[in-house]
């Protein structure tokens, strides 16, 4: 049986070893949308009855712009999916033709044609735990906002669950301890777990939205120095076969500017380039597969590198140079320019 508490967000206190035990069945939930979810955070849910301690439901969240992990969950917990993993990974595939869950997902959403924005958690999970004690387990706290799809606490504060066990606060200041505000306004007890392996799970996405102490967007403090000593870094790199160089996944391909805004930029792809640039914080990308013409690899790589708040330190033919410093930057780049010994431009 699942044990319940009082109100708690300081440090997980109200938080016992069986909730650590779901949390961590969640976060292997999580990992099954792991770098599909650009630009979006990995997340997995458990939904559990407290009197009985059965899941109920369950979910992780598959694709930016699709139901998050606590929104499939609650689809099998209100009994319109039978598995809301298996309704979460046909959405990841790009199979939700089978029964009627795209139904399901526009209802949600409000996009289908006799719903509103508004109604759609309402009309799918309403009171559905009203007379059934449900404890909610989520490794990254819910949204509190509109994006895409509506806020996941509003959905399971409608649903009327008991209890969440949050396994990490989220830092997007458009969440960032407001999904836990609503949960709570709504009367619903919170309690924060601190767990590790929440944290790492999302920590490439806490990189990206955490604020920077540089000007992400357009490396203002980047000297052409810099830039000269980021290129003869990377000349040796490659020399000696340490630079990390990263190939085009995608099979589209454009041949017009129009074509390049329009490329789709693989999630996949991306996420694994972020989490390299967060760990190398220099990396080549090459872009023959993605584009024909050499000028359009400049276009691409410039809106690549705007994706990942990256700076373009040099275009040669179809490859790409991207910088990006980290947290806790590796690279000085004032005293690169001194090792490097490279003139101003």
């Amino acid at each position: 049986m699942v044990s319940t508490s009082a109100t708690s967000i300081n440090g997980g206190n109200g938080v016992s070893k069986e909730d650590r035990a779901l949390l961590a069945r969640a976060l292997e939930h999580a990992k099954l949308g792991f770098g599909h979810t650009f630009p979006n955070p990995a997340v997995g849910c458990l939904l559990v009855r407290e009197d009985t301690g059965d899941i109920i439901g369950s979910g992780f969240h598959p694709r930016a712009g699709s139901p998050h992990a606590e929104i499939f969950a609650l689809l099998e917990a209100a009994g319109h999916v039978e598995s809301g993993i298996a309704a979460a990974k046909n959405v990841l595939y790009g199979d939700v033709g089978e029964g009627n869950l795209q139904e399901l997902i526009d209802t949600y959403k409000g996009t289908s044609e006799d719903d509103a924005i508004s109604d759609g958690s309402e009309k799918l999970f309403g009171n559905a735990f009203a007379d059934i004690p449900v404890t909610a387990y989520v490794t990254l706290e819910p949204c509190c906002h509109y994006g895409k799809t509506p806020p996941c606490a509003a959905s399971l504060a409608l649903a009327k669950v008991n209890r969440v066990v949050v396994g990490f606060r989220d830092p997007n200041p458009r969440v960032d301890g407001g999904g836990v505000k609503v949960l709570q306004d709504a009367g619903i007890d919170v309690d924060m777990a601190k767990d590790k392996g929440c944290a790492r799970i999302v920590d490439s996405f806490v990189k990206r939205i955490l604020p920077k102490n540089y000007d992400s967007e357009n490396y203002s403090h980047v000297t052409g120095q810099m830039r000269r000593a980021l290129r003869k870094m990377a000349g040796q790199q490659k020399m000696e076969n340490t630079l990390q160089q990263v190939g085009w996944s995608a099979k589209s391909k454009a041949t017009t500017e129009d074509a390049v805004d329009e490329l789709v930029l693989p999630p996949e792809w991306i996420e694994h380039l972020d989490a390299l640039l967060w760990q190398e914080e220099l990396v080549n990308i090459r872009l023959n597969k993605a584009v024909g013409k050499k000028k359009l690899a400049k276009q691409l790589g410039n809106r690549i590198a705007s994706t990942l708040g990256a700076h373009v330190a040099q275009v040669v033919g179809h490859t790409v140079l991207l910088y990006r410093p980290g947290i806790r930057p590796v690279l000085d780049l004032e005293e690169l320019v001194r090792t490097q010994n490279v003139d101003d431009e």
